[in-house]
């Protein structure tokens, strides 16, 4: 029976593991946070019902720290979900595919580098990982999709009523408003029920927003997988002939390490993490860490730059009315001027997030209801636009290891993530696209701010661990393994040469996870 040790327990992790679970092997995932309950019911509780940060999802800061530099405003570290399940127990589930032009942007465009593999070699495992999470959603209103050779699952979620105002305004213009790809069931799909539309996705309470414990649970029933909560990986522990022998792994309360070996070492623990893994993994054949001879580990950071406005109308659109996200357009992606600046992917989401609002409506110490329903009474009439960025690399975009250390001694994480005239010329972009859509929707009130620098980045960490053909040119192929190595693979969006365009870029991160699955079935076996 082969076996395979993997860093992190999030949605590569997961997809991988349950592919090669099924074929026989045995697989041991390695969390450094806390076992977290799948259905999300006790976390809705929490957060919903009681507006509650339950501490025992929380890891302590010489657990999950990192340091961090540059322009960016917010909080990297708490971007990052660490539990077991990872980032995707919480996320709003948007799923779209990259397009065939951002695989090729140094080739069409003049900046970035071209990814190793084409959109066409991909877009089987986009079908399928699709079915694998279940993602709802049409092309037929959207004439900017890519090309695909199956249909989506499950059919997709109806515009809202106040989707379909802002369409005809928007139409008008020659601007395209069509539904949203998310990996919601719109239907009973897989043993998870069909979407009630109750708009609280990050922590759906039923399971139809697609959870990674779904399948995680389901490959631990066979008996051959085994997931090691509160446990830290501190090394990739390496032989002399470029085979991975195992992963250094502490408990995080253990007073002392061991070592866990498998046929296959696979890294999927987060584009800052993984990085951090291979930079601390270094021996007398390693001295800069595993797989840096090219010194790319660390390099090509790249997060979405997503940047806000609001409007608010005359009439009411009844915002949050049915919660999930639903309105967007892709027509941006690829502007007849990309290359001086980047795509953009215009998300009119249809909700209304109770932490926003009460810090957006200062209601956290009100104490009268009058008060709080007057202060809530424009909602309906309000509607948040985001503009979804596409970033590109540079040298003032890194992970690299910390003077602070973690309590096991270990260097924690540096992150410097500074933008650059790129970033800046697709801000210009976007101020240019607010405007006309200003133009066309004819709100009462409208603003977007001015400073590049208030952007989120939607937890979209990209780029650390770069594929390549040329070992000097990246850290791992199209597969994931790590250049000059025999059974060490890296997955998720570490990676990515660079970021997936202007798109969300979970379902991408799963259809490599589902391709480097097949490769290691095929040259492994079972």
């Amino acid at each position: 029976m082969k076996t395979a040790a993997i860093a992190g327990s999030g949605i590569v992790a997961t997809a991988i593991a349950y592919q090669l679970v099924q074929r026989g092997w045995r697989v041991t995932l390695f969390e450094k946070g806390p076992d977290y309950p799948y259905p999300h019911t006790q976390q809705y509780q929490e957060q919903i019902l009681y507006l509650y940060d339950n501490p025992a999802w929380k890891l302590p800061d010489d657990i999950r720290g990192l340091t961090q530099s540059g322009t960016y405003t917010r909080d990297i570290d708490g971007e990052r979900g660490m539990v077991v399940g990872g980032s995707a127990t919480h996320w709003w589930g948007v799923t779209p595919r990259m397009i065939p032009e951002d695989f090729r942007t140094r080739t069409l465009f003049g900046y970035g580098e071209d990814w190793p593999i084409t959109y066409d070699e991909l877009e089987p495992y986009y079908v399928r990982a699709e079915r694998f999470i279940g993602v709802s959603g049409t092309t037929e209103d959207n004439p900017f999709a890519p090309p695909r050779s199956a249909p989506y699952p499950l059919p997709p979620f109806a515009l809202s009523y106040g989707d379909k105002i802002l369409k005809e305004r928007l139409a008008a213009q020659g601007i395209v408003l069509h539904t949203t790809p998310q990996a919601r069931t719109r239907l009973p799909y897989d043993g998870r029920p069909g979407c009630a539309n109750f708009g609280v996705c990050h922590v759906c309470p039923i399971g139809v927003r697609y959870s990674p414990t779904h399948h995680l649970q389901r490959a631990v029933a066979t008996g051959r997988c085994e997931v090691r909560p509160n446990t830290t990986v501190r090394r990739v522990l390496m032989d002399p002939d470029g085979r991975a022998r195992a992963l250094l792994v502490q408990e995080n309360e253990a007073a002392t390490p061991y070592e866990f070996p498998a046929d296959v070492i696979i890294i999927a623990a987060g584009a800052i993490e993984s990085a951090r893994l291979l930079l601390l993994s270094r021996d007398a054949r390693y001295p800069e860490g595993v797989g840096n001879r090219s010194g790319w580990v660390g390099r090509g950071l790249t997060f979405h730059h997503i940047w806000s406005s609001s409007m608010v109308f005359d009439e009411p659109l009844y915002t949050g009315r049915v919660g999930p996200a639903t309105g967007r357009s892709f027509q941006f992606l690829n502007p007849e001027t990309r290359g001086r600046h980047g795509g953009i992917n215009l998300g009119l989401d249809d909700r209304v997030d109770l932490r926003w609002l009460f810090g957006a409506e200062d209601l956290w110490n009100v104490r009268d209801s009058e008060e709080i329903v007057h202060r809530m009474s424009d909602i309906p009439f309000k509607r948040g636009i985001n503009f979804h960025a596409e970033s590109i690399p540079s040298e003032d975009k890194y992970v690299t290891l910390s003077e602070k250390k973690d309590r096991f001694g270990d260097p924690l994480a540096h992150v410097h993530y500074a933008s650059n005239a790129f970033d800046y010329a697709t801000f210009e972009y976007a101020q240019a696209l607010f405007r006309r859509l200003v133009e066309a929707l004819r709100p009462k009130h409208a603003r977007m701010g001015d400073d590049p620098e208030r952007f989120d980045s939607g937890a979209h960490h990209m780029g650390t661990c770069r594929m390549s053909e040329r070992p000097e040119a990246g850290v791992v192929d199209s597969f994931g393994r790590v250049h000059g190595t025999q059974n060490l693979f890296v997955g998720g969006g570490a990676i990515f040469v660079g970021g997936s365009g202007a798109v969300q870029p979970t379902l991408t991160m799963v259809a490599l996870a589902l391709r480097t699955a097949d490769y290691l079935l095929d040259q492994f076996g079972t």
